[in-house]
Parts: C-alpha cells; structure tokens; sequence
C-alpha cells in the first residue's frame, strides 16, 4: 500500500542550478539558506494609525453605520388619528339619523327663507328629527372648529398645537359661540321687539346653522384628504361661512324692519353683534390654544 506524502513535505533544491537570494549562484554542494524579508512584519495596507491587529482587521473590514437623528413625522390632517376618528364618527351619526330626513331639511330650509307668522318648526318636530338636527349643529361646529384652526395654523407658525387637539379646542370655540349668540339673540328680540318676533329671529339663527353644515362639510373634507387644497378649501368654507351670517342678517332685516328708526337700530346691531365678536373669538382663539399648548406641554 504506497504511504502518502507529508502535508509540508520539503522541496528538492535544484543542486545544479542553486541562487541564493542576492542572485548570486551558489556551488551544488552549498545547501540553501533562506532568508527572511519581513522581519519587521508585514507592511501596513490601510492608513489607520491603530498598531492592533485584530482591531485594525475589524475596522477595515467592517463599516459600522453611524446613527443620525430622525425627523418628527409631519402633523398632517390625513396622519392624525384624532381628527380621522372624528370625522369618521360625525359621519356616522349623520348617516344613523338622516333616515327619511330630507323632508325636515325641506323645512329647514323654507323656514330660513320665509318671514311670515306661522307655528315654530321645532314645536311638532319627532325624536329623529331632533337627534338630525343635533347633529347637522355639531357637523356646523366641527367645520367651523376646523376652519377656524386652520386659520391660526397659518397665520400663526409657532403654533405646534397637534391638529386633532387643535380641531378640538376649535369646535369647542365655535360650540360656545353659537350658544352665546343664541341666547344674546333671544335676550335681543325680547329686548327690542315681541315674543313672535324674537321666536321667528332665533329660528331663523338655528335653522341657517344647521342647514350650511352640509355645503361646509364638503370643503372641509376635501382640506382633509387632499392637503394641497387646503388654502383654497379654506377660502371656499369661509365665503359659504359669510353667506350664511348675510342671510341670517337679511332674514332678521326683512323681519324687525317697521320704519326708519329701525334702521339704525339694525346698524348698531350689525357693528356690535356681526363684526365685533369675530375679532374677539379670533383674540380669545389665540389666548386658548396657547394655554392648550403650554399645558399639553407640561404633561
């Protein structure tokens, strides 16, 4: 059985032909001698000043990634949980309730248009009816809450209010504006005119809410969902916003106007009540949605 050969098995120098490593050849009869090149070690291959070894094979065979610091995701109508889950259950409640509504909105809307004596519309109105049209108000609230946040977002840039938040404290502005107006309204007719009058007056009022929270809502949504809209939505929702106060300010004309007198009556009314309370709600926006920050801000 022949015996294998050894794994580091010498090789035969060439007796005839021998060189040392000079170049000088050497006689057959002189063995080799080998001489060493790299006493020192072997060359460096990379520019790292570092004389380990292993830690220099590490760092130049492996690249290790340095972290950056990430960016805060953009606070976008469309990424916030909050507005999406309230409109998603404002729509809801709309579509629970509008069951054979059309008939009602019907009466809403002739009663925003006719200023003759006839029985109040929410007298004889049904349970779904009434939850219609507690709803139809808070749709008008939320809108206008929007709108009126989207305003002070560009109008204001240190705001950094999250936009859920934002659309919160807005519908909460805009719910206890309609309430004050209400009732100021109510305390007016009774004030200047008659009961029949100031019932008439405040429907009025009810009916224009709840009937401009349907168009309102169409820019509103498209704001939402299709950001780069967002500055001309915002104007559309406010030109339908000002159509609504010049019907309501033409309805309550057509139906305290008697004489003269009652005209400039009708102007100190406008000034106080249609123009002033605009800017102080601006005002107050301001002051409320700062105190929401700070203190969203020490939680």
């Amino acid at each position: 059985m022949p015996i294998p050969a050894a794994p580091h098995s010498a090789i035969v120098a060439d007796t005839l032909h021998t060189a040392d490593t000079t170049g000088t050849r050497l006689p057959a009869s002189q063995p080799e001698v080998f001489v060493p090149q790299y006493i020192g070690g072997f060359e460096r291959s990379t520019p790292l000043k570092e004389s380990d070894p292993l830690k220099d094979l590490q760092e130049t065979i492996i690249a290790i990634p340095e972290g950056f610091s990430a960016e805060r995701m953009p606070d976008t109508p469309t990424n916030n949980s909050l507005l999406v889950s309230i409109v998603v259950v404002v729509f809801l409640l709309f579509a629970f309730t509008f069951k054979k509504g059309t008939k009602f909105l019907g009466e809403i809307f002739n009663s925003v248009l006719n200023v003759k004596d006839r029985q109040n519309l929410f007298d004889d109105t049904t349970v779904r009816e009434t939850q219609l049209r507690a709803v139809l108000l808070g749709m008008t609230c939320v809108s206008e809450g929007f709108c009126l946040f989207q305003l002070l977002a560009s109008t204001r840039p240190d705001l950094s209010i999250s936009i859920g938040v934002g659309v919160c404290c807005g519908s909460l502005i805009a719910w206890v504006y309609y309430t004050l107006q209400k009732w100021l309204y109510r305390g007016l007719g009774l004030v200047f005119s008659d009961t029949a009058h100031t019932r008439k007056w405040v429907e009025s009022f009810i009916s224009i809410n709840a009937i401009i929270s349907i168009p309102i809502a169409v820019p509103v949504l498209l704001s939402i969902f299709v950001p780069q809209w967002g500055k001309v939505m915002l104007v559309v929702a406010g030109v339908i916003y000002l159509a609504s106060r010049i019907l309501f300010i033409y309805k309550g004309f057509k139906i305290f106007y008697r004489n003269i007198l009652d005209l400039f009556y009708f102007i100190i009314y406008f000034c106080a009540l249609e123009i002033t309370p605009l800017f102080w709600v601006y005002k107050s926006s301001v002051l409320i949605y700062q105190f929401v920050e700070l203190k969203i801000q020490q939680l």
